[in-house]
This record gives structure tokens, sequence and C-alpha cells, in this order.
């Protein structure tokens, strides 16, 4: 039975792949200010490039680094640097089900000097998503990211959080 896991483990390990991807990034800038809140959406773009670590026939690791630029409230632009380590479970041989913690850094907003203002360079968040296997290096991924903290604090109950749907294509080069 050990022979049989590890053989299957040594081969999952040898399908380790590069990929890269890209699609739209459709981020939610939740507002609350006092006692009223709102959310404002704005489209934009991600790219990015992954390596998935497979470790079992069904289950891998996913760390990713992509950049997304958004348009905020004011047609200024939102650019990030997202990086997710995703757990990825296989359910039969076309859908893929994952999430994870994802380190966002705040690089730009444009017109506005980030250093001042509240703003945060370092975000927390949370992926859920899901892969629809075209292919067998190419991909339909959803994701929706959760921020667990603040991108601007104004201070006492007055913040900014920002909250995204990524969609897009994610291509595995060939080992």
């Amino acid at each position: 039975m050990g022979l049989v896991l590890n053989s299957e483990f040594l081969n999952a390990q040898s399908l380790n792949q590069f990929g890269v991807k890209a699609g739209v990034n459709m981020m939610g800038i939740h507002s609350k200010l006092d006692e009223t809140s709102s959310t404002t959406n704005k489209t934009g773009f991600f790219v990015g490039v992954f390596m998935e670590f497979v470790r079992t026939v069904d289950f891998s690791i996913q760390p990713e680094i992509n950049y997304s630029s958004t348009d905020n409230l004011v047609n200024d632009n939102i650019s990030l640097l997202h990086i997710p380590i995703l757990l990825k479970y296989k359910l039969g041989n076309k859908f893929e089900i994952y999430g994870g913690p994802e380190s966002q850094f705040l690089l730009k907003v444009s017109n506005t000097n980030i250093k001042e203002g509240g703003y945060k360079k370092f975000i927390l968040a949370a992926d859920l998503g899901a892969s629809f296997l075209i292919s067998e290096n190419l991909s339909l991924d959803a994701r929706y990211n959760l921020a667990l903290s603040k991108y601007i604090d104004y201070g006492y109950n007055s913040y900014k959080k920002l909250n995204c749907i990524q969609i897009g294509l994610a291509y595995k080069f060939d080992n």
C-alpha cells in the first residue's frame, strides 16, 4: 500500500507546471465613513504567473504573482501586486476548486501620494474560486477575493476595502 501511494506521489510531483494568466479584474471599493457605507465597482485587468506544485493526483498548491490595475472612484488608477497561495482540489477531469490567503501590495494610486492619507501598502485578503479545464494546458478561472484588511484607514469607523472578482484564462506550459 505504501509503495502504491509513494509512486502516485512521485508521479504527481513530476507534473509540476509553470503557467501564465490574464483576465478581467472587477473591483468593488467598499467605503465606510462613520455610519454611511457604499460600494463602487470598477473594471480593469490582471496578468500574472504561477507555479502549480502537484502533491497528489487530486491536490496541488499553487502560488501566484499577479499584477492588477483598476480605475478607482475618481478615475485614478489603483495598481496592486497580488501574491496568493492557493490550495487546489481537482473534481473529476474538468473542474478544480481552490482557496487560500492572499497578500496584496498597493503599488500606486495615480495622482495620489500613497505615503500620505492613511493608505496601507500591505493588504491581507482571502481567495475562493474555481477553474474549468478547457484542455490539458488551458483553463478558465474565476475567483472572489475578499479583503480582510483596509487599504485606506481614515481613523475611527472610516475606511475603504478592495474586494475583487477576477475572471481569466490560465495557460500551463509543458514540462
